[in-house]
């Protein structure tokens, strides 16, 4: 089987498990998922790409892919207009919340950053997600490790689920281990690892968890 094959079946059997799972209504359990590593440097950007561009082939619904550094600069009174900062991109039902789009807001007189909404009011957060559900049926927020920012535990409560990338050779076992910690007591779902860079077998202590 080619390589393109491999890593292609390995994200059709990702969004079978985690991203089609349902309910017992019959509803999406994870339409809202936030992803990120245990230390930085592991991929996070390159796997959100692939799920996004993936699942919106696939199922032919809405998809957002969001930086978390976009969320953190918004700056509105109406928290229900955070899709007008989303773009399109070349597949039709597949957009992008990238920082470029949002510029975070900066005090004219001093030079200094402000905080914004986002930072400052946890009702307001809850409110930009709930207006990015509404909007899509996909969210897929690319967070920076832990060991960089904050975002991740900001989000954990607030999102559906939250996936870790491992990179293959070179995340250690404590990292990862703090790392969903960290998720849980932030009181966030983990939903598992998903292993970036594969060249060797998963060892059992990991194939386990995934």
């Amino acid at each position: 089987m080619s390589r393109k094959k491999t890593k292609s079946g390995f994200y059709l059997e990702l969004i079978r498990t985690v991203f089609q799972a349902v309910d017992e209504q019959g509803k999406l359990r994870n339409r809202v998922v936030a992803i990120t590593s245990a230390t930085p440097g592991e991929g996070v950007s390159h796997v959100v790409n692939l799920l996004a561009e993936e699942i919106a082939a696939q199922t032919q619904n809405r998809v957002l892919r969001a930086d978390a550094s976009a969320l953190q600069n918004i700056r509105m009174t109406d928290p229900s207009q955070v899709s007008r900062y989303c773009e399109e991109t070349a597949i039709d039902n597949l957009l992008t919340l990238s920082k470029e789009a949002v510029t975070p807001s900066v005090s004219v007189a001093t030079g200094s950053r402000r905080a914004s909404n986002w930072e400052s009011t946890p009702e307001y957060r809850a409110d930009c997600l709930k207006a990015l559900r509404w909007n899509f049926d996909y969210v897929l927020i690319d967070c920076p490790s832990p060991a960089a920012s904050s975002e991740v535990a900001t989000l954990a409560p607030l999102v559906d689920g939250v996936c870790v990338v491992v990179k293959a050779a070179q995340t250690r076992r404590g990292q990862i281990q703090r790392c969903r910690q960290l998720i849980d007591n932030a009181d966030g779902n983990f939903l598992g690892f998903i292993l970036n860079q594969r060249k060797y077998p998963v060892p059992n202590w990991l194939y386990k968890r995934l």
